[in-house]
């Protein structure tokens, strides 16, 4: 979709608007951490539309999600020896600019294709947090209307299945479908290979029916995934004009380290207990769905 300037003055004074609204709501919710950016606050707001009733409720189950796992999502830390042993064996790297239909390109694939090197439940954990920190500085600008993963199976062999923690695997299933704050508009697995039967029989059962209709599976080599997005934004190794796939990932290793204390400290992500009976409020107990 393509905005005038006229329609995003107008859309981000909206947004604007509401967010403030939104800070308000949330500053009233006192399970919920104090110290919630304005910058991540927005992105709820903008995921939802500016609905600042369902912002709230993706918002709580996020935070209660976050910490129903802890393990996952708060005791972490991007310089840790598995998380720095994993970022040597994978890139997962939003690339940089928008569709034109102001999508976010997202992508992930091994580098080193050596099994034994692959921790499962570490690439969650890196996963997410180069999601927080994405989140962190979108500081700037109109927010991508919709979000389109592609994941590049080259070098990923059964042995690579065999590492699966499905209980991670579950969390994260649960927890992107669910509690990120994104619109998911498609989702792109390329390169795929002979045996791609066996992986979706391990996946598949944890992806609800409307999202494993918005995947699209590719041939190795196929140029069939530039049916959907342009091949200019994507690496140079793809044939794209985003830069070498090194040089972007840099980019992001440099900011993970530069939000480590933010992504680190558990203030900003654990809920608060709270005694107060005069004023109930919404339990987020009742959004921890196994």
């Amino acid at each position: 979709m393509v905005h005038s300037k006229k329609d995003d003055d107008e859309h981000q004074l909206l947004m604007a608007q509401r967010l403030i609204e939104f800070e308000k709501l949330i500053k009233a919710q006192p399970q919920l951490p104090h110290n919630i950016s304005s910058t991540l606050l927005r992105r709820f707001v903008h995921t939802t539309r500016g609905d600042l009733a369902a912002a709230q409720r993706l918002l709580e189950l996020n935070y209660a999600q976050r910490n129903k796992h802890a393990h996952i999502f708060i005791d972490r830390d991007p310089m840790d020896a598995s998380s720095q042993q994993l970022l040597q064996v994978a890139d997962l790297v939003p690339l940089p600019g928008l569709t034109p239909e102001n999508n976010k390109l997202l992508f992930y694939r091994l580098i080193d294709y050596d099994a034994d090197k692959f921790n499962f439940t570490a690439s969650i954990k890196v996963f997410f947090m180069v999601a927080d920190c994405r989140f962190a500085t979108e500081t700037e600008g109109r927010l991508s209307d919709g979000e389109i993963p592609i994941f590049d199976m080259a070098g990923y062999t059964l042995r690579h299945l065999t590492k699966t923690a499905l209980s991670a695997l579950r969390v994260y299933m649960k927890f992107v479908q669910e509690a990120h704050p994104v619109r998911l508009k498609e989702i792109h697995v390329i390169n795929c290979p002979s045996y791609l039967d066996k992986v979706l029989t391990v996946v598949k059962p944890f992806i609800k029916s409307e999202v494993f209709k918005l995947i699209h599976f590719h041939l190795p080599n196929a140029d069939t995934p530039y049916d959907h997005f342009p091949r200019a934004m994507m690496p140079e190794e793809y044939g794209g004009n985003a830069g070498k796939m090194s040089d972007l990932k840099q980019h992001w290793m440099q900011l993970l380290q530069q939000h480590r204390e933010y992504l680190m400290d558990a203030g900003n992500w654990r809920l608060n207990k709270c005694n107060d009976k005069k004023k109930p409020t919404q339990s987020l107990k009742t959004l921890e769905i196994d």
